[in-house]
């Protein structure tokens, strides 16, 4: 990184990645606009009745080195203020001391921050939807405000570290004795501004240490991207979190499964889109025992529809019956209608974390695939001259192939279910084949295209596996006589089955009793 510091107040200035470019130009990536933001350090001092700023001070060199940076700034009396920052790996370690003022300052000092970020990526509204602020409760998890909207909090217990997040690079600051009760994290997005990601402002209470006449405070920053190794350099407990792989047992996997594959795969190949290629086939290839389940027990369904098509017309709108009916027949051939639902809510983590993994990935950043040139921002064959509510103002090659597989792999996936007959308020699944995937257009028009990648792959995929699990693993037949000889076994009733269908007989008799008192009313 490179960072410089004012001379009014001795603090950091701007901070630029100089291993990061902007998207379509040749500039570093800046953490904010330096223009329109600044970091204070706020005190009090007793022959002044408001708090003074250092901002309201003039520094100058006093040492520097390769990783080191002295300032002072000195008075006729003698009275000198001090910085001395220091680059220990990705962190700038930065500790302020007053020497000379005695008892004329108190130990109570206040970090005051406000940036406003700056659009680096491709699509600024998928950025600025992405940016927020991110902080740590002493003995919580990690929280954050609103993403992509204004917001503001109060801390009623100090905090360990904030962090004012963007899209793939973050400014963060901690304090290692934290900061204090009353802390005031705001975020505010601008109304019309289209350079802007989200204007930050932080106002942090901390204690200065007292040794002898010198007071001094220390204060910790990291400027650098959103990248889970150079996060967790920093030792600053759970701060990797920020990267929002998703919650609970998603980011577990992103985090210990997802992100070791990438890396392990970007150690043989150069392509991201390549590698989200393999990663994809390995998922699919790891998930096909759940759907072989899936298949085989479609395949059951379908054979046994007849026998409850009969059941249904035999029992005709006495839905307790039906039920019994149809759950004695599941008994007696050994089917179970939940075998397909098990193994598919088995898979949906790792679904689901692909959805979370992809676009928070920073490795994803300006990677080129086919017509992509950014596989962590949209993808555009075709820019539009105006801009269509919920849409966007262009069309994504990757998103219009994606929703295409899916329609063809959900006619698939009902070509293989039995018919169902349609229920009363119940959605018509006809129409929602149709349906879900024109809306997968307007939703993922403008999300990163690795992840319209991703799925588009998996669908092929899974229409592969589809195809040649019907073509050469089941045979209806075989399952047919299977369920004949299930049915030609004696099934011994467990305790549990007895009691239910006990539960039912007398709910059966209940109804009964109450439908000829009704009649006897009315006569």
């Amino acid at each position: 990184m490179s960072i410089e510091f004012s001379s009014r107040g001795g603090t950091p200035h701007s901070a630029s990645l100089i291993n990061y470019k902007r998207y379509g130009s040749e500039d570093l990536v800046s953490l904010w606009n330096p223009a329109k933001s600044n970091i204070g350090v706020l005190f009090e001092f007793n022959e002044i009745d408001r708090p003074l700023s250092l901002t309201e001070f003039h520094f100058s060199v006093e040492r520097q080195t390769a990783n080191e940076l002295t300032l002072v700034s000195t008075n006729a009396e003698g009275k000198i203020m001090r910085w001395r920052h220091t680059l220990e790996g990705p962190q700038l370690n930065s500790e302020v001391s007053f020497d000379g003022f005695g008892y004329d300052i108190g130990e109570d000092f206040a970090l005051s921050w406000n940036a406003e970020g700056v659009a680096n990526e491709k699509g600024l509204e998928w950025e600025r939807q992405h940016s927020s602020i991110y902080y740590k409760e002493k003995g919580q998890g990690r929280d954050y405000l609103s993403d992509g909207r204004s917001d503001d909090f109060e801390a009623e217990t100090s905090l360990e570290w904030v962090a004012f997040k963007q899209n793939f690079f973050s400014a963060i600051v901690s304090s290692p004795e934290g900061f204090g009760v009353g802390s005031m994290l705001t975020t505010v997005v601008p109304e019309e501004d289209s350079t802007v990601t989200m204007e930050y402002a932080a106002l942090l209470p901390l204690k200065a240490q007292r040794i002898g006449g010198q007071h001094s405070a220390e204060i910790n920053f990291y400027f650098g991207p959103n990248e889970q190794g150079a996060l967790e350099a920093t030792t600053w407990d759970e701060v990797d979190r920020i990267i929002d792989y998703g919650w609970w047992i998603f980011g577990w996997v992103n985090r210990n499964a997802i992100l070791p594959l990438y890396q392990f795969l970007a150690k043989y190949f150069m392509s991201a889109g390549i590698i989200i290629l393999i990663i994809t086939l390995i998922i699919k290839l790891g998930l096909s025992p759940i759907t072989w389940k899936n298949f085989k027990s479609s395949a059951k369904m379908k054979v046994l529809r007849p026998e409850i098509d009969a059941l249904t017309e035999k029992h005709g709108d006495d839905a307790m019956a039906k039920q019994q009916a149809t759950m004695a027949l599941y008994r007696q051939t050994g089917v179970n209608p939940l075998a397909g639902c098990v193994p598919g809510l088995l898979q949906m983590p790792i679904l689901y974390a692909m959805f979370r993994f992809f676009p928070a990935n920073i490795d994803m950043r300006g990677q080129s695939f086919l017509w992509a040139d950014d596989l962590g921002a949209f993808d555009s064959i075709l820019d539009l001259p105006f801009s269509i509510p919920f849409y966007g103002a262009h069309v994504s090659g990757f998103t219009i192939l994606m929703a295409a597989s899916t329609f063809f792999y959900m006619r698939l996936t009902m070509a293989n279910q039995p018919p169902q007959p349609q229920q009363a308020g119940m959605p018509n699944m006809k129409v929602i084949q149709q349906i879900f995937p024109f809306m997968m257009l307007f939703f993922f028009n403008r999300f990163a295209s690795g992840l319209s990648l991703y799925y588009l792959a998996a669908n092929v995929i899974s229409i592969g596996q589809m195809l040649a699990i019907k073509a050469f693993l089941i045979d209806e037949d075989k399952i047919r006589e299977k369920i004949e000889e299930n049915k030609a076994k004696p099934k011994k009733k467990s305790g549990f089955q007895e009691r239910l269908e006990k539960m039912q007989k007398e709910q059966n008799l209940k109804t009964k009793e109450i439908k000829e008192t009704r009649k006897g009313r009315k006569k």
